[in-house]
């Protein structure tokens, strides 16, 4: 009988927590929190500020490799 109300037990709380989790999520996709959506940004485009520097260092580059007689100065 106490091995039964052990796993009627356990498997109650299982229930219960997993319940309580899944109402945190549904009531938290809601809230707009900063952090995350900044973070989300940031994970998507990474390279974006580093590539456009690099590029504007390949362009010098080549303005610099150009024959004297091609440049629009």
């Amino acid at each position: 009988m106490n091995t039964y109300l052990v796993v009627l037990l356990i498997v109650a709380i299982i229930i219960f927590s997993n319940l309580i989790m899944f109402l945190a999520v549904r009531g938290s996709k809601d809230m707009k929190i900063g952090k995350f959506n900044a973070a989300k940004e940031d994970l998507m485009n990474p390279f974006v500020k580093g590539n456009s520097e690099l590029n504007e260092l390949r362009q010098r580059v080549e303005n610099l490799n150009e024959p004297e007689d091609k440049k629009e100065d």
